[in-house]
């Protein structure tokens, strides 16, 4: 059972980031390009399983932008971003 323990961590800190993504969604389009993101990129975020983060799908979507999401999908090796 080691394992089991950091899972719900996991799982506690995916549901916490879920509640301050899902409170993203309450702003305007302005304030979200303000910070590098917009209405889409959130509601793709929530729209992932509930065991996953999706803070993390907006940190690459802010930090990398779009070409990185599109390069892990076509399968090519991802460069570091300078702000993350």
């Amino acid at each position: 059972m080691p394992g089991f323990i950091p899972f719900v961590l996991h799982l506690a800190r995916a549901a916490r980031n879920r509640r301050h993504v899902a409170a993203l969604g309450e702003l305007d389009d302005h304030l979200l390009r303000d910070i590098g993101l917009e209405r889409a990129d959130v509601l793709a975020a929530l729209a992932q399983p509930r065991h996953r983060d999706p803070s993390r799908m907006l940190k690459i979507l802010c930090c990398h932008g779009r070409v990185f999401v599109e390069r892990v999908r076509d399968g090519f090796a991802p460069r570091p971003a300078s702000c993350c």
